[in-house]
């Protein structure tokens, strides 16, 4: 607090400096450097006395949220440059929002525990909104920062990722606004104590085992069909691979997000289907992989927004992962988690109803159609989900599966598009936080890497190399319990809406008294 207390009239240094520390507390940066985001909401907190409104704090703060963003996700460029640049503008904008009510909620004259009630619910509602609507962008949770240390915070498997984002802000509150100290102690100490506790002594027996096979074929993602010549030669070449790998014991195959080169259409096999299923007879076992598939509808079963028609039926194209089983069937799971404006065109079908006139041309804007179905595989009696790519960092989706008695929990995903960046080792990492959520065990095929295993606890077991080809088999614990977060979900965040309702209607009924000093 000293060390803050010399900066405290310096407003952009103070939020750069808070950019800075809540930047370098995600990885790639390990433990400790998590415990940076403490002093970044200190930080965050400084700044809120330090502008005399909350016009000037959302203005002075965006410098510090664009530094964080940049960061922590400045990998998203290696995708798209622009759609990358635009991402990091408004996501560091929407951040603003927050701290622009918790600056009136500071200069309400709160008492202290009043006001460390509310504030931590503010921040909360935004992480538990921002997971919900077109524009999501989950990446920057606080609770992301903790993915390096899931011994610490256990208790998601009550609170959900979000917890851990009130346990983060209602500290640093205390700290900034001179609770007691005994108070600000047991928070900071009691949620990490237990989870220490509960990590050392906590086992489950798990009721069977699998053994799969994973697959990471290290296709490169910026070359047309990965620079062969057509989508049945690498096709070919993964199934011989896959073939020399299974082992008597194997009960299923998982290939990674986009493995299958060629469109895989609904009741129209292809040269690849064909291909698929000749091996999979031979294995006697499903394979699980990712590819673009075109799926029918019935007639007047469609959604509001289609590409178009197939063999006299309406079709929409998902990514997707695709079950290839011994009996010639073919089960499918649509990705329902898409990335804005590089998968999924935001509020289309809203738009598309809004456009009486018929000017815009939504089919060809929309591209993937979003998938909204629980769908799993069946893997030797078990239910197993394929969540591909991003469905993986949203945890209440990522809960319901496990809710429907999944087994453990698979990720398919091709993380080549970022380039050997921070944002894989991201990605790797925040699954160990879906791991203890769900007391599950998780599995990652991932094109390029990171590829591996992470016990229910949220340790690494298996982690392969980026940028290299690779496979291995793993026997997997079957689990049937189910966590308290898994039962019930993301209660904390509808908790902490209802309570920052109440902070918006306090804003609104209660008189601004003006800026407060901050404490020395």
């Amino acid at each position: 607090m000293q060390a803050i207390s010399h900066i405290r009239d310096r407003k952009w240094l103070t939020s750069v400096l808070a950019g800075l520390f809540l930047g370098i507390s995600f990885s790639p940066f390990p433990f400790p450097f998590a415990l940076l985001v403490f002093p970044g909401f200190l930080l965050l907190f400084q700044l809120i006395d330090l502008c005399r409104s909350a016009r000037e704090m959302a203005w002075v703060s965006y410098a510090g949220l664009l530094l964080w963003n940049i960061i922590t996700t400045y990998w998203l460029m290696f995708a798209t440059v622009a759609g990358g640049i635009a991402a990091i503008l408004a996501n560091s904008a929407i951040m603003t929002l927050p701290l622009m009510i918790i600056w009136h909620l500071r200069h309400r004259g709160l008492s202290t525990t009043l006001s460390a009630l509310l504030v931590p619910a503010v921040w909360l509602t935004y992480e538990f909104l921002h997971f919900r609507w077109d524009l999501s962008w989950p990446w920057l949770s606080l609770g992301n920062s903790f993915a390096t240390a899931p011994w610490l915070v256990q208790y998601i498997s009550v609170t959900g990722m979000l917890g851990i984002t009130f346990w983060v802000v209602l500290t640093a509150w205390l700290m900034y606004s001179k609770a007691p100290r005994y108070a600000t102690l047991l928070v900071l100490l009691v949620p990490s104590a237990g989870s220490l506790a509960y990590y050392s002594i906590h086992q489950t027996e798990p009721i069977d085992e699998i053994e799969v096979l994973i697959m990471q074929p290290n296709y490169d993602s910026y070359l047309h069909l990965s620079g062969y010549p057509d989508a049945v030669t690498p096709l070919r070449e993964l199934l011989e691979r896959s073939s020399d790998a299974v082992t008597p014991k194997t009960r299923a195959v998982f290939w990674p997000e986009n493995s299958i080169k060629a469109l895989i259409v609904q009741d129209y096999p292809g040269e690849s289907d064909r291909l698929i299923r000749e091996y999979v007879r031979k294995w006697d076992i499903p394979l699980i992989a990712g590819s673009s598939f075109l799926h029918r509808y019935d007639p007047g079963t469609e959604p509001p927004v289609i590409r178009g028609e197939y063999g006299g039926k309406p079709f929409n194209i998902y990514n997707s992962a695709l079950g290839f089983y011994p009996n010639d069937s073919l089960e499918f799971y649509r990705k329902a988690k898409l990335v804005p404006l590089v998968e999924r065109f935001p509020f289309v079908h809203t738009l598309s109803r809004l456009d009486y006139f018929g000017w815009i041309d939504w089919s060809e804007l929309a591209m993937f159609g979003r998938g909204t179905k629980l769908d799993m595989f069946d893997v030797d009696g078990h239910a197993v989900p394929a969540l591909i790519c991003y469905d993986s960092v949203y945890p209440d989706w990522v809960r319901r599966f496990v809710d429907r008695e999944a087994a453990f929990l698979v990720v398919i995903t091709n993380d080549g598009w970022w380039g050997n960046t921070s944002g894989h080792i991201q990605h790797y990492e925040f699954a160990r936080l879906r791991a203890v959520e769900t007391g599950r065990t998780v599995l990652r095929s991932a094109n390029n890497g990171l590829s591996g295993v992470i016990h229910a606890n949220g340790d690494v077991a298996v982690k392969t190399e980026y940028w290299t080809r690779d496979q291995f088999t793993y026997t997997v614990p079957v689990y049937q319990h189910k966590t308290i977060y898994v039962r019930y979900g993301d209660w904390i965040g509808w908790l902490c809406l209802v309570l920052s309702a109440a902070s918006l209607l306090l804003i609104f009924l209660t008189p601004n008294p003006g800026p407060t000093r901050s404490p020395s």
